[in-house]
């Protein structure tokens, strides 16, 4: 891997706050990072400020040192290197968002978490190796200009990722636009993305910028890109082939700086194949093609997103803890709306409990003196219980659809995707 001397993030303190803690990438553990004119020694030393175990660490490995407001890392001679964001570095301007990789251990540089203002790299936490491979190539592409394609389900976090994409390329001082292709009306696709002028068609009463333009200089996140229709797909290949467009009804061709990624839960191999998504917008969309595993490929991530979950709540509802009955609960289930159905769910669950979340808590509107919930027995302490989840999100999703006009009312109602109460209603074999 090739060593850099010097490299400094080009956005700046002026995009994020200053770091104050280091953290574990699985979010077990934090260590405060020094005040200006501070120093905090990395190594297996006993000596150091940080004291890792691990076997890949040298006895004196980095340091990070604060002065004149910027943080530094500095490689101590170590065996194995210094990374950040997959890069080896001998010194290197650090920022909220940082993957710092000593031996065998990744550590994240954070901000205050009372500000508000969180990185997408701050909110990614993973236990998964896997996906945590995904998350550092991503921030490796992200250096380059390259379009970035992310594949996944509906709320595996493909904005949360083109976002870290954003945050660690050379666009990060720009902006970050994000648009829905799914959910944008046949007739005004076009207008959408390249803008027009006024009196372009009826009703433009006013000129108005696309999406491109309302990007330039930074990042253009198209969400659901495999909903574009085939008609419009040619002129969004021209303006990726020539990063130049003309706003519909104009005559002038404007010329473009922006970075791209696109998400899509299809297969565009295989629409493609079928004619139903061309093949080089394709391509020129996958530069760089990344999966983002869903969540019951990422056990390990479960508990450990819904202890966030619950930690962010905190100031809203109060301290609540996750029970072991529930959290072998939450592991069972096959969570189809992935990170987003497990929020809603922790949500509801810190809602109607108090203290520690139990069996009961979860889709506690559903209770109304019911037993707890179901799913296969589950070993808790040892003794094995029925714990009924499915049946639960079967009760749940019936009596959404029953009691409410619509999919999209009944999913508002119960706080879940109106996608993933579809999913769950052919599962179930639900008809309206």
């Amino acid at each position: 891997m090739a060593e850099r001397n010097r490299i400094t993030h080009p956005a700046g303190d002026a995009v994020v706050p200053a770091p104050v803690a280091l953290r574990l990438c699985d979010a077990s553990r934090e260590w405060p990072l020094p005040r200006d004119g501070g120093r905090l020694g990395i190594g297996s030393d006993p000596s150091n400020e940080l004291v890792l175990d691990d076997r890949f660490v040298s006895s004196f490995h980095c340091s990070l040192e604060r002065a004149n407001g910027r943080l530094l890392v500095r490689d101590q001679r170590s065996r194995n290197g210094t990374l950040v964001n997959g890069t080896r570095v001998r010194e290197c301007e650090v920022r909220v968002g940082t993957r710092l990789t000593v031996g065998e251990t990744t550590l994240l540089l954070v901000g205050d978490g009372r500000t508000g203002a969180r990185s997408a790299a701050e909110l990614l936490i993973t236990a998964d190796a896997g996906f945590r491979a995904t998350l550092e190539t991503a921030e490796r592409a992200a250096r380059s200009a390259a379009n970035i394609l992310l594949l996944g389900e509906s709320g595996t976090g493909k904005e949360l990722v083109a976002r870290l994409v954003h945050e660690a390329s050379p666009y990060a001082p720009g902006p970050f636009v994000a648009l829905n292709c799914g959910a944008i009306a046949r007739d005004l696709v076009e207008s959408e993305l390249f803008g027009h002028e006024r009196g372009a068609f009826t009703g433009a009463a006013e000129r108005r910028l696309g999406v491109f333009e309302q990007a330039h200089g930074g990042t253009l996140f198209l969400d659901e890109v495999g909903e574009l229709p085939l008609s419009q797909q040619p002129r969004l290949l021209r303006v990726l082939e020539t990063r130049r467009l003309r706003r519909v009804g104009g005559q002038e061709e404007r010329a473009l700086d922006v970075r791209i990624v696109a998400a899509t839960h299809r297969d565009l191999r295989a629409a493609s194949a079928a004619g139903g998504f061309r093949t080089d917008l394709y391509h020129r969309l996958a530069t760089v093609e990344l999966r983002l595993a869903p969540l019951r490929e990422r056990p390990a991530d479960v508990a450990l997103l819904a202890r966030r979950f619950l930690e962010e709540l905190a100031g809203q509802l109060g301290e609540r803890r996750l029970g072991a009955e529930a959290q072998a609960i939450l592991e069972a289930h096959p969570w189809p709306g992935n990170v987003r159905e497990l929020r809603n769910t922790v949500q509801r669950a810190a809602m109607f409990s108090d203290g520690e979340i139990g069996a009961a808590d979860l889709f506690a509107q559903l209770q109304a003196g019911r037993a707890p919930l179901a799913a296969p027995p589950v070993a808790v302490a040892g003794e094995a219980r029925p714990v009924q989840v499915d049946d639960a999100v079967r009760d749940m999703v019936e009596r959404a659809l029953r009691d409410h006009p619509s999919y999209r009312a009944a999913a508002r109602a119960i706080g879940m995707p109106k996608s993933t109460l579809h999913d769950l209603a052919r599962r179930y074999g639900f008809k309206r």
